[in-house]
């Protein structure tokens, strides 16, 4: 029928991992732009950093859950890496939009 060597590792479902870690360079990338003061109110603004924040949060959850169904249905064992990574994630989305509102709060 099918073969699930390809995203298997170890008895691991690895096949979302990468994912992962592209939404995880995607938060960190969003902290740095926030971060550096000449892309202050060129580029981002607080709906923005807002919006990719939650939409990170969201997408990751989503991958997460999904990737339980399916090591559950495969009888796989669950990757506790894209968990810590998810925790990344969702703290750097925390993080973002405050160091945001913080920055800009302040007029120096």
């Amino acid at each position: 029928m099918y073969t699930y060597e390809s995203f298997e590792t170890s008895g691991m479902f690895t096949l979302m991992r990468p994912i992962f870690i592209t939404l995880l360079v995607l938060s960190i990338l969003l902290l740095l732009l926030v971060l550096l003061p000449q892309t202050k109110n060129k580029i981002i603004n607080g709906f923005t950093v807002s919006s990719i924040s939650l939409v990170s949060i969201l997408i990751s959850a989503q991958l997460l859950y999904s990737t339980g169904i399916i090591v559950d249905e495969i009888g796989l064992d669950g990757d506790a890496l894209s968990t810590y990574l998810f925790l990344a994630i969702v703290g750097l989305c925390f993080v973002n939009p405050i160091v945001f509102f913080v920055k800009n709060s302040n007029p120096n």
